[in-house]
């Protein structure tokens, strides 16, 4: 989307608008900031595709996956989903430091 012309994503961002809160007017302002090395986003269908996973592993015991690819892409989330792995691993409930 960070290559997209700027009226195509006030575009977009206009018909969500209407479409989830039925904001149907034109903006008074809008702006385009770009942030092309921020964090990535995961493509449509990503939760379907996980789920597809999840199946197959349930019928592989020992085998786990962990990292960005998954399931939130920050460091500590990364770090929360490798303790998780080391846990099914080792078969003990996951503890979640707040």
């Amino acid at each position: 989307m960070v290559e997209a012309d700027d009226a195509t994503l006030i575009e977009l961002a206009r018909s969500e608008l209407e479409r989830r809160f039925g904001i149907a007017s034109e903006p008074d302002l809008a702006r385009i900031f770009r942030w092309p090395r921020g964090m990535p986003q995961y493509h449509r269908g990503h939760g379907a595709r996980l789920a597809r996973i999840a199946r197959v592993l349930s019928s592989l015991p020992g085998l786990t996956l962990a990292g960005s690819a998954y399931r939130r892409v920050g460091i500590p989330d990364c770090i929360r989903q490798g303790w998780a792995a080391a846990d099914r691993i080792l078969d003990r409930p996951t503890v979640v430091a707040a």
